[in-house]
């Protein structure tokens, strides 16, 4: 087929605060938490981060969120609320994914591949799915039509009638809109926390540790152990960017809607592990919506639409935001 072309035409960024209500914990690989000596069984993800404190620069050790806990969790409630078919290549790992291929599969049918394509399937449209080769699908297509005629292989005519068919799919394809920052604690709220410089702050300032308990249901043996996680009232701070791209004229409402109601599903939810039992409430707060257009721009730079305080604000302006986003991209 002859190349194809796509046009970012935009970018919507979502700078946003995040605040624990409950305890949180994303977990530290075990691999890594082997070299912290003593403490709790199961640690948080921390990094270090430079603050600017007392007019310094001061490194501090910090909890950290990954975007792709986020992006992920948010990925994962929409799916289910929108009762979208889930699929596997491994067995292990089951989603919402264009996933063609596998050794103990459970792939997309040829079928259910040109519906996701054609009908422009908004999770995988925002949050990704994986690539597929051009030839890859243009063999797909012929033998899914040979089978269908009786016929073990394909011949020239489901080879030619196959490429039409994918060339007509790979107009509606992009790469993945929605981008997710990794958080870490506010600058502001670091600021608090070391009485703007003056204390000096250590990972501990940022976690609490819980006890828990499990019973053995036939001899009632005890396996306490402990737990750190991030505490209470932490705020971090950080962005999530959506792409906009040129076949994306009147679907800039269905994405950014998308995206805002992800966030509300992890707010009546929660974010990371033992959220049945209570951990990983958040709130997410003081949402700016600014819009970059890139297509045709000299110099590329971002312009506020809205400053809001909560998501349930950003729901309801989701209608006019979009419209403007969609009058400075596609005039």
């Amino acid at each position: 087929m002859s190349a194809l072309q796509r046009e970012l035409r935009g970018i919507v960024r979502l700078g946003l605060k995040m605040e624990t209500v409950t305890g949180l914990l994303i977990r530290m690989p075990v691999h890594a938490q082997v070299y912290r000596i003593g403490g709790a069984d199961l640690y948080p993800i921390v990094t270090k981060r430079k603050y600017s404190l007392g007019g310094a620069e001061v490194e501090v050790e910090v909890p950290l969120v990954p975007g792709s806990s986020l992006k992920g969790r948010m990925r994962g409630l929409l799916e289910l609320s929108l009762g979208k078919r889930l699929y596997t290549s491994d067995e292990r790992i089951w989603l919402h994914a264009r996933i063609l291929w596998g050794t103990r599969a459970h792939p997309m049918s040829t079928d259910e591949l040109i519906r996701d394509i054609s009908g422009r399937c908004e999770v995988d449209e925002v949050f990704g799915s994986p690539a597929v080769g051009f030839d890859q699908l243009v063999e797909m297509l012929a033998r899914d039509l040979a089978s269908k005629q009786g016929k073990e292989e394909p011949d020239d005519a489901d080879y030619e009638e196959a490429g039409k068919v994918a060339r007509s799919l790979a107009l509606n394809l992009a790469l993945t809109r929605l981008l997710v920052d990794d958080m870490t604690p506010d600058k502001d709220y670091v600021g608090v926390l070391s009485e703007n410089g003056r204390r000096i702050l250590a990972i501990s300032d940022f976690l609490e540790e819980k006890g828990e308990n499990r019973i053995d249901r036939i001899t009632s043996a005890a396996d306490p152990r402990q737990v750190a996680r991030v505490k209470p009232g932490v705020v971090f701070q950080g962005a999530l960017r959506l792409l906009v791209f040129d076949i994306d004229k009147g679907y800039v409402k269905r994405n950014l809607e998308l995206v805002a109601k992800g966030l509300r599903l992890v707010e009546e939810t929660y974010l990371g592990a033992s959220g049945s039992r209570g951990y990983g409430r958040v709130k997410f707060k003081d949402i700016s919506v600014e819009v970059m257009k890139t297509f045709g721009a000299e110099k590329p730079e971002y312009r506020k639409l809205a400053d809001l305080a909560s998501v349930e604000a950003l729901l309801g302006k989701v209608d006019e935001i979009a419209g403007e986003v969609e009058k400075t991209l596609f005039g």
